[in-house]
């Protein structure tokens, strides 16, 4: 265990290194590339032609944008059914785009940011396969325009930005909702867009997920059929977490409800390990499952009856499991990404009794709709 703990402390310093490292090169490079490269010629989705090779470009280590971006590639797959895909993604958040349907993957890691010249063989290897069109994803992500522009792509497509054209294809994607901008993005393209993200499991992969749930659950349950859990992940980024003592108060109002639960703890909180653990070691409704590759953990997740979570990646891999959530929100600018499905709750800055009402009443729901699906199938 104490290894463990000094392995994902040394990782996360690690990670703050590069991520100071990776704004000031950006900052940087976006100045020169606008200064040195001329703006392109307009053009509209309709006048392209010779659309053979595609890359879709989001080269982004956080979990969530890897996921909003994932039905973009099912649109242009409708799109253009006989082009070749490819999709530029980061080597943390590739598993969590497998299964789509791209022809190749191209990885950017971070150790890339600490060695230049690995960006550079990068941007020479996806120049060499001389794309017809190269899709910008995110509307501020610097390292995705710049990749665009260097790659030398026949077309580019992506979001305006204020009054300088960037892209040949240029949307104007604003919106209020980060799933609203995915669909604003793709509407040129003239077919319809999920709007919210897409991922999808194999069969293998859901079995396994059952045997982990099973062994979780069997050491509080000797009935396998009585294995309905809500998850609660504890975990966020920077100001969207939440403190031990709000965790460890919900932990004991789910015991006193008699609500069964499986906590998991994100890759930034391992100081939240111990105590977490120590308190479960009493539960007799909760476990504190370890860690699990990521698509481990998301066919565990599709199986629970509802996620609570802050503003996190498996916020949004929750949404694109369909699996409802009760997003705990402390900041205004999460409203932007919290799923708003008929199933989902947004809670502001809630009391841990708010929180348990949210749970009971989205529990009562789910039960209530089994019923009626029920009592359906006997009419």
């Amino acid at each position: 265990m104490m290894h463990l703990l000094t392995r994902i402390r040394t990782n996360y310093y690690l990670k703050i290194m590069a991520r100071f490292l990776e704004k000031r090169a950006k900052r940087y490079l976006l100045g020169g590339g606008l200064y040195l490269l001329k703006a392109p010629v307009p053009e509209t989705i309709d006048s392209v032609v010779g659309i053979e090779k595609i890359l879709i470009i989001r080269p982004n280590f956080r979990l969530g944008n890897a996921l909003i971006s994932t039905p973009v590639i099912d649109a242009l797959r409708e799109r253009f059914p006989w082009a070749t895909i490819d999709y530029l993604a980061t080597d943390k958040t590739l598993p969590l785009l497998q299964q789509r349907p791209v022809d190749n993957f191209y990885l950017l890691s971070r150790t890339a940011i600490l060695r230049p010249w690995q960006c550079v063989t990068l941007c020479r290897r996806l120049r060499a396969q001389r794309y017809d069109l190269a899709v910008q994803v995110s509307g501020g992500s610097t390292s995705g325009f710049i990749v665009t522009r260097l790659i030398g792509a026949r077309y580019s497509m992506g979001s305006r930005k204020d009054d300088q054209r960037l892209y040949n294809i240029e949307v104007d994607a604003k919106s209020s909702h980060a799933y609203d901008f995915i669909v604003s993005l793709t509407r040129p393209l003239g077919v319809v867009c999920r709007n919210r993200p897409l991922l999808q499991l194999t069969v293998q992969e859901r079995y396994q997920a059952m045997e982990k749930i099973q062994q979780l659950i069997g050491l509080h349950s000797n009935h396998l059929s009585d294995s309905g859990f809500i998850a609660i992940f504890v975990g966020g980024h920077q100001k969207k977490r939440w403190p031990l003592a709000f965790w460890l108060t919900l932990i004991d109002n789910l015991e006193a409800h008699r609500i069964r639960y499986i906590v998991f703890l994100g890759p930034e909180e391992f100081r939240l390990l111990a105590p977490i653990e120590q308190r479960l070691m009493s539960s007799m409704y909760g476990y504190l499952c370890p860690p699990l590759p990521i698509r481990h953990f998301a066919a565990v997740l599709e199986r629970a009856r509802l996620l609570v979570t802050p503003d996190s990646g498996p916020m949004h891999l929750a949404a694109a499991l369909d699996v409802a959530t009760i997003s705990l929100i402390r900041q205004k600018k999460s409203l932007a990404f919290v799923p708003r499905e008929a199933y989902d709750t947004t809670l502001w800055r809630p009391e841990v009794s708010t929180v348990v009402e949210a749970i009971l009443a989205n529990v009562d729901r789910q039960n209530t709709t089994v019923l009626e699906q029920t009592a359906a199938v006997i009419g």
